[in-house]
Protein backbone atom coordinates (compact mmCIF):
# COMPACT_ATOMS: atom_id res chain seq x y z
CA UNK A 1 0.00 0.00 0.00
CA UNK A 2 2.87 2.43 0.77
CA UNK A 3 6.00 2.95 -1.32
CA UNK A 4 9.57 2.58 -0.03
CA UNK A 5 10.00 6.32 0.64
CA UNK A 6 6.85 6.51 2.76
CA UNK A 7 7.78 3.35 4.65
CA UNK A 8 11.30 4.70 5.32
CA UNK A 9 9.99 7.99 6.74
CA UNK A 10 7.46 6.08 8.85
CA UNK A 11 9.96 3.57 10.22
CA UNK A 12 12.82 6.08 10.56
CA UNK A 13 11.22 9.49 11.08
CA UNK A 14 13.63 12.40 10.91
CA UNK A 15 13.71 15.40 13.25
CA UNK A 16 11.35 14.03 15.92
CA UNK A 17 11.36 15.85 19.23
CA UNK A 18 11.37 19.37 20.59
CA UNK A 19 13.49 22.45 20.00
CA UNK A 20 14.57 24.45 23.00
CA UNK A 21 13.26 28.01 22.53
CA UNK A 22 11.91 27.65 18.99
CA UNK A 23 11.46 30.80 16.91
CA UNK A 24 8.14 29.55 15.58
CA UNK A 25 5.78 26.73 16.47
CA UNK A 26 2.40 25.58 15.30
CA UNK A 27 -0.06 22.79 15.88
CA UNK A 28 -2.79 21.30 13.76
CA UNK A 29 -5.30 18.50 14.11
CA UNK A 30 -7.47 16.64 11.66
CA UNK A 31 -10.79 16.13 13.42
CA UNK A 32 -11.97 13.54 10.90
CA UNK A 33 -9.19 11.04 11.61
CA UNK A 34 -7.54 12.25 14.83
CA UNK A 35 -4.10 13.08 13.42
CA UNK A 36 -2.23 15.77 15.40
CA UNK A 37 1.03 17.48 14.48
CA UNK A 38 3.16 19.93 16.45
CA UNK A 39 5.94 21.62 14.44
CA UNK A 40 8.76 23.80 15.77
CA UNK A 41 11.17 25.89 13.72
CA UNK A 42 14.47 27.60 14.36
CA UNK A 43 15.05 30.51 11.98
CA UNK A 44 18.53 32.02 11.62
CA UNK A 45 19.58 34.74 9.19
CA UNK A 46 16.23 34.51 7.42
CA UNK A 47 16.31 30.75 6.82
CA UNK A 48 14.98 27.69 8.65
CA UNK A 49 18.02 26.08 10.25
CA UNK A 50 16.34 23.40 12.35
CA UNK A 51 12.97 21.67 12.57
CA UNK A 52 11.44 19.33 15.11
CA UNK A 53 8.02 17.75 15.20
CA UNK A 54 5.77 15.51 17.21
CA UNK A 55 2.95 13.63 15.56
CA UNK A 56 0.16 11.31 16.60
CA UNK A 57 -1.34 9.68 13.57
CA UNK A 58 -1.27 7.11 10.86
CA UNK A 59 1.61 5.98 8.63
CA UNK A 60 0.91 8.75 6.11
CA UNK A 61 0.77 11.48 8.77
CA UNK A 62 4.06 10.39 10.35
CA UNK A 63 5.82 9.99 7.00
CA UNK A 64 4.53 13.35 5.75
CA UNK A 65 5.69 15.20 8.87
CA UNK A 66 9.12 13.58 8.65
CA UNK A 67 9.47 14.38 4.96
CA UNK A 68 8.27 17.96 5.44
CA UNK A 69 10.80 18.48 8.22
CA UNK A 70 13.60 17.66 5.77
CA UNK A 71 12.09 19.82 3.04
CA UNK A 72 12.04 22.89 5.32
CA UNK A 73 15.75 23.02 6.23
CA UNK A 74 17.47 25.85 4.36
CA UNK A 75 14.26 27.48 3.13
CA UNK A 76 13.15 31.00 3.94
CA UNK A 77 9.82 31.23 5.77
CA UNK A 78 8.26 32.48 2.53
CA UNK A 79 9.59 29.49 0.57
CA UNK A 80 8.44 27.14 3.32
CA UNK A 81 4.94 28.65 3.33
CA UNK A 82 4.71 27.99 -0.42
CA UNK A 83 5.18 24.21 0.00
CA UNK A 84 1.89 22.64 -1.01
CA UNK A 85 0.26 19.35 -0.21
CA UNK A 86 1.01 18.33 -3.81
CA UNK A 87 4.72 19.15 -3.37
CA UNK A 88 4.83 17.03 -0.22
CA UNK A 89 2.98 14.07 -1.73
CA UNK A 90 5.29 14.17 -4.77
CA UNK A 91 8.38 14.25 -2.53
CA UNK A 92 7.01 11.17 -0.75
CA UNK A 93 6.62 9.43 -4.11
CA UNK A 94 2.84 9.38 -3.79
CA UNK A 95 0.26 8.29 -1.25
CA UNK A 96 -2.90 6.25 -1.57
CA UNK A 97 -5.75 8.61 -2.49
CA UNK A 98 -7.55 8.01 0.80
CA UNK A 99 -4.41 8.99 2.76
CA UNK A 100 -3.54 12.25 0.98
CA UNK A 101 -5.69 14.19 3.46
CA UNK A 102 -3.41 12.92 6.24
CA UNK A 103 -0.46 14.77 4.69
CA UNK A 104 -2.35 18.05 5.06
CA UNK A 105 -2.11 18.09 8.87
CA UNK A 106 1.62 18.85 8.89
CA UNK A 107 1.16 21.54 6.22
CA UNK A 108 -1.51 23.11 8.44
CA UNK A 109 0.90 22.99 11.41
CA UNK A 110 3.52 24.71 9.26
CA UNK A 111 1.07 27.44 8.30
CA UNK A 112 0.15 27.88 11.96
CA UNK A 113 3.85 28.22 12.86
CA UNK A 114 4.43 30.77 10.11
CA UNK A 115 1.09 32.48 10.77
CA UNK A 116 -0.04 31.94 7.15
CA UNK A 117 -3.73 32.52 6.53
Amino acid sequence: MYNATVRDHFLNPRNVGDLENPDASGEAANASDGDRVQLQLRIRDGFISDVRFRVMGCVAAIAAASCLSEMLIGKSPEEAAAISKTDLVQKLGGLPEAKIKCSLTCINALHAALKVE
